[in-house]
């Protein structure tokens, strides 16, 4: 049986929106347990959505992006001791199950997943032997992939049409950035905040084809290419509570026929009259870890009298993430592609904090990223 030495978590505090970095007591697991030593890993905005209150998950430990180093895995697991793994965190037959949502997540030194339960889940991805990134990269495999499968099914309704983005976060610069490498054809960027739309302009390198702007300079920013494919596809990857004016903004200037994948989600029971009333979050569901369960919902906007198709999608399959690994590998996306700082696991709840303030574009990053320490995990000072 493995026993867990006393590690570094970090915990949700009593009033469930900061965290506080504890320590979890030596523990013994039975045999069919995988033991996981963190290696690195990201902030993601549902993170700050479940610290918001903006979600209603109720995990004590957050986090679902990251990459670590197998130190104890059963025989017939399937995962061989001294792999490095990337996590999945959305459980491939049941994706209400959701590492660092539903269940613990991965902010502490070392995690433990039952190996039966990361099988049935696909909820480990082992990363090519040969990989030679560093492990801050390897944590954004997993949004990465993300983006993948967005891409994926908006290429499969509108081929290269031009994109729209509502959402400046990690998301929508990964896609602006993958659109244009991938199918050549442009993209717009769409930022709630003009001065956060400003920052982002001076503080990352853009492909010529992709543009980054405010919602007042949407119009203009169209205009500008009104010579290319039209912009048939969209991605909603806004927060969860600029969700609903971001679908209208994206139905205001989106032709007859456009799709939009809505990655971000909606508020409780929010209802978008103007689409009938049609339950959002159930259209994201549709496709879930690779999987298509329904064509696109074809809904008319009754402002406009324009047919609008809607596509959502849920979780990875291991292949986006291999994908994902596969394009780092080859420097066609970067980590360096996002304003990101690293951290300590110390030095993470100040971070968060700092990430969910009313000034939070103040912040000179979009990704947080953890890297562990030997302390965080038991081990002797010094040792990796």
């Amino acid at each position: 049986m493995p026993r867990v030495p006393e590690h570094s978590v970090i915990r949700r505090q009593a009033n469930q929106s900061s965290l506080a970095v504890k320590k979890q007591n030596s523990e013994e697991f039975g045999d069919s347990v995988i033991v996981i030593r963190m290696l690195a890993a990201a902030v993601c905005g549902t993170d700050l959505a479940i610290l918001s209150g903006a979600r209603p998950d109720r995990a004590e430990v957050i986090g679902h992006e990251g990459v670590g180093i197998v130190v104890y895995a059963p025989r017939n697991s399937g995962v061989p001791i001294g792999a490095r793994v990337i996590i999945n965190p959305v459980h491939r037959k049941h994706p209400e199950i959701v590492i660092g949502h539903s269940c613990e997540g991965i902010f502490r030194g070392l995690f433990c997943i039952d190996a039966a339960n990361a099988a049935e889940g696909s909820s480990l991805v082992l990363c090519p032997g040969d990989c030679s990134l560093g492990d801050a990269e390897l944590a954004i495999a997993e949004p990465l992939a993300s983006v993948l499968y967005s891409l994926e099914l908006l290429r499969e309704q509108c081929g290269t049409s031009s994109l729209l983005i509502r959402g400046s976060g990690t998301v929508g610069i990964l896609a602006g950035k993958l659109w244009s490498k991938l199918t050549g054809s442009s993209a717009i960027l769409v930022s709630q905040s003009e001065a956060h739309a400003r920052w982002l302009r001076e503080s990352v390198r853009w492909p010529a084809n992709v543009r980054v702007c405010s919602g007042t300079e949407l119009t203009g920013a169209m205009r500008e290419r009104s010579a290319e494919p039209a912009f048939k596809a969209a991605i909603l990857c806004c927060s969860r509570e600029s969700a609903p004016e971001g679908l209208r903004l994206l139905l205001d200037v989106l032709p007859e026929g456009a799709t939009i994948d809505l990655m971000a989600g909606f508020p409780a029971e929010y209802r978008e009259a103007r689409l009938g009333g049609a339950s959002l979050d159930s259209i994201r569901w549709n496709n879930s870890c690779g999987v298509s369960a329904a064509p696109p919902t074809s809904i008319v906007d009754r402002s406009s009298g324009k047919t609008i198709q809607l596509i959502g999608h849920r979780g990875t399959a291991e292949r986006h993430i291999l994908q994902s690994v596969e394009l780092l590998s080859r420097g066609v996306i970067s980590i360096f592609d996002i304003p990101h700082r690293l951290f300590t696991l110390e030095q993470l709840p100040g971070a968060v904090d700092r990430m969910l303030s009313t000034s939070r574009h103040d912040t000179k990053w979009v990704k947080a990223i953890v890297v562990f320490s030997p302390k965080d995990y038991g081990g002797p000072s010094g040792d990796r």
